[in-house]
């Protein structure tokens, strides 16, 4: 369903290929062959034969027209479209189909088809669509009548092209030029601008400064640890990665007179206190 919806768009892509068949079957890979006509819905055969000549071969011979827009010349698209007879030249600029590409036999009867390409850059208009008429010698809305080719008759849709313009030369150089601007000062007087050259130097020398400064604190041995979430989806790091853990060096045991107000813990075991949540216990329920 969606594929039909797409092939009612109009397809405005230029066409850069035309070729001849004989066997429908055998279109070649890239082109899409005229099989019906576009009023009638019959058959777009177009090689006129006779019963006759049928009978004398043992077989019809058919032409069917094939036409690509991906193959053919490369950077190359379609722009008009005549129709010759059998033994006139083709004008000049335009190509002739003269055989069947799947069979190599001769592709025309008595009156043939011809193109002209041109480079895509350049085109302004292109040809866009081709159909076959059986009936009707009137081009529908929107195509331009070609003419009969050999009982059918051919038309085809043209629409604008937008050729590659150039880009307009730039005015000015993209080359860093000196700066000579005068800026004013707080004062009232005029200052020159830092010229190209000063300020590369400035650059320059900062940057050399700060490539001698070396760390004091030497690089931890091991890598950082990181720590990660079931609830996410990136190792989340804490910021203290890498950093040992040293105690201030005020606090050390050879300072023991900052622990003379500290007072000692005594360690007490599960007996004391229960003894002494029981004595609580009593003195608040004699009060």
């Amino acid at each position: 369903m969606i594929k039909q919806v797409f092939k009612s768009f109009p397809d405005n892509k230029p066409i850069s290929g035309l070729c001849i068949i004989e066997d429908i079957t055998k279109c070649p890979t890239g082109y899409n062959p005229i099989s019906k006509t576009h009023d009638q819905d019959s058959d777009a055969d177009l090689h006129m034969q006779s019963w006759k000549e049928s009978v004398f071969i043992g077989r019809k011979i058919t032409r069917y027209l094939c036409l690509s827009k991906t193959e053919g010349i490369s950077d190359y698209i379609v722009v008009n479209i005549n129709i010759i007879n059998e033994k006139e030249c083709p004008p000049d600029g335009y190509c002739l189909i003269p055989r069947t590409i799947d069979s190599d036999q001769k592709a025309w009867r008595k009156r043939q088809l011809c193109y002209k390409l041109s480079r895509k850059s350049l085109a302004t208009y292109a040809i866009t669509d081709i159909i076959l008429l059986s009936r009707s010698k009137k081009a529908p809305d929107g195509f331009n009548l070609v003419g009969d080719l050999n009982g059918l008759t051919l038309c085809y849709k043209t629409s604008p092209q937008s050729p590659d313009v150039p880009l307009p030369t730039l005015t000015y150089g993209l080359t860093p030029t000196l700066s000579t601007e005068k800026i004013p000062n707080s004062n009232g007087s005029l200052s020159s601008l830092p010229s190209l050259e000063s300020s590369a130097h400035v650059l320059s020398h900062d940057y050399d400064r700060l490539m001698s400064l070396k760390p004091t604190r030497p690089a931890p041995k091991l890598p950082p640890t990181y720590s990660s979430s079931n609830y996410s989806t990136l190792n989340s790091y804490q910021g203290l990665e890498g950093i040992p853990f040293i105690l201030n060096q005020n606090i050390s045991v050879e300072h023991k007179s900052i622990f003379k107000d500290i007072p000692e813990i005594k360690i007490k075991t599960s007996e004391d206190l229960d003894l002494e949540y029981n004595y609580s216990f009593e003195q608040e329920r004699q009060v």
